[in-house]
């Protein structure tokens, strides 16, 4: 049998296929530290599919509230989100999009509608393979 063209087929659609994974170069991003009111913080441990480390603030900035990632470290994967979470598996969450890098200091802006009270949790979160690589549990 020939199986040339199939093979050429399956290699040119396997090497198609590739893993997204989120930056390794640090980020350095600061809030004005002149305005800034911190209204929840907690540090993250790792979840069962990942290492985490670092901790999570949420912000207040004028009328803008923000999550930050301060000091943080995350082992690599697709897909990574940042979710504000009211447990700790995401059931009921806020998207606050794509991990922006793997360690770093991070600001993410949380939307307007989000009761940044009732979320418990930030999680570091795969979405495309729903794996939780780490959460931070957020207090008062």
């Amino acid at each position: 049998m020939n199986y040339g063209i199939p093979l050429a087929l399956l290699i040119m659609a396997l090497a198609g296929c590739k893993k997204e994974s989120t930056p390794a170069t640090p980020l350095n991003e600061q809030p004005d530290s002149t305005m800034v009111v911190i209204l929840k913080n907690g540090n993250f441990i790792n979840g069962p599919y990942g290492s985490v480390a670092g901790e999570a603030k949420i912000h207040r900035t004028g009328t803008k509230f923000q999550l930050a990632l301060v000091n943080f470290a995350s082992s690599n994967g697709p897909d990574l989100k940042v979710y504000l979470s009211k447990e700790v598996q995401p059931v009921n969450f806020v998207n606050l999009g794509s991990l922006r890098a793997i360690n770093g200091n991070q600001l993410y802006d949380i939307p307007d509608g989000a009761n940044y009270s009732s979320y418990k949790y930030a999680l570091i979160h795969c979405q495309q393979y729903n794996h939780l690589f780490g959460s931070a549990e957020l207090k008062d």
